[in-house]
């Protein structure tokens, strides 16, 4: 059958076949596929449906009928909440999920040793499906990892309110006058308590961290692939820009969440 090249992601060559799309599998793909075959046995939809593997090697998935978010995304105001409603899902099929033992995860540099759900940890636009302007479903789940539930709203956060410079969120179509309201809007989607907001704002911090640690491990000093190729084209320039835009505008983010 006929493979077409899905864009949107940076790090593999991801094609369609037919009803199916297929990727390259790693180290962690096992423990990935148990939780999408555990996601399918409780009935979760807003992921992909593990198919096996192919001929060459790939893992088979689910095609899941929308558009990947890419520029400009869509910016409705209602998009957070859903988001948030969305991730609060499927986090809580994880009910009865029991993790593979010896499970290896592909955990970023630094990232959580553990917590109560698997994250998605990388709500990154183009990761999010969507279908009539409304997000349906997480795409990529490479690099989920055992944390703390509030690691995966903090990850929307960064993308979907967006705690990012101007630039950046124009560039992807995003309102940069309306954050505080986005930012709330998600944090009552997933239904965040009082305290868990502010534990989901330390973590937004220290995501941006990981994320510069991770690229310069693995894009700068060990060339993964896919990761050496993002470093060569921008470093770690994007990222620094994004931490610094948030350390300056701390006062005034927390300030929303009180």
């Amino acid at each position: 059958m006929t493979e077409t090249v899905l864009h949107g992601g940076d790090l593999n060559v991801v094609v369609r076949v037919g009803e199916t799309v297929r990727r390259p599998l790693g180290p962690w793909s096992p423990a990935v596929h148990a939780l999408l075959r555990h996601f399918e046995a409780v009935g979760f939809d807003g992921a992909p449906r593990f198919l096996g593997v192919d001929d060459e090697g790939r893992e088979m998935l689910s095609y899941i009928g929308g558009e990947a978010a890419v520029a400009p995304v869509p910016g409705g105001a209602e998009v957070p909440f859903t988001i948030g409603s969305l991730l609060r899902g499927a986090h809580d099929a994880q009910a009865s999920f029991v993790r593979p033992i010896g499970a290896t995860w592909q955990s970023m540099i630094g990232g959580a040793k553990g917590g109560e759900v698997v994250c998605h940890n990388d709500l990154f636009w183009p990761n999010v499906i969507f279908r009539a302007g409304s997000p349906v479903a997480l795409i990529d789940w490479d690099l989920a990892a055992p944390a703390p539930r509030v690691h995966d709203v903090a990850s929307a956060a960064r993308f979907w309110a967006p705690l990012r410079p101007d630039e950046q969120a124009e560039a992807w179509g995003l309102p940069t006058e309306s954050r505080r309201q986005r930012l709330l809007a998600l944090c009552d989607g997933y239904e965040l308590s009082r305290g868990q907001r502010a534990a989901m704002l330390e973590a937004v911090y220290e995501l941006g961290e990981k994320w510069i640690a991770t690229y310069r491990s693995w894009g700068r000093d060990r060339r993964f692939p896919g990761w050496s190729g993002m470093w060569d084209r921008d470093g770690d320039r994007y990222l620094l820009a994004t931490q610094r835009w948030l350390v300056g505008h701390r006062t005034e983010i927390s300030s929303w969440l009180r």
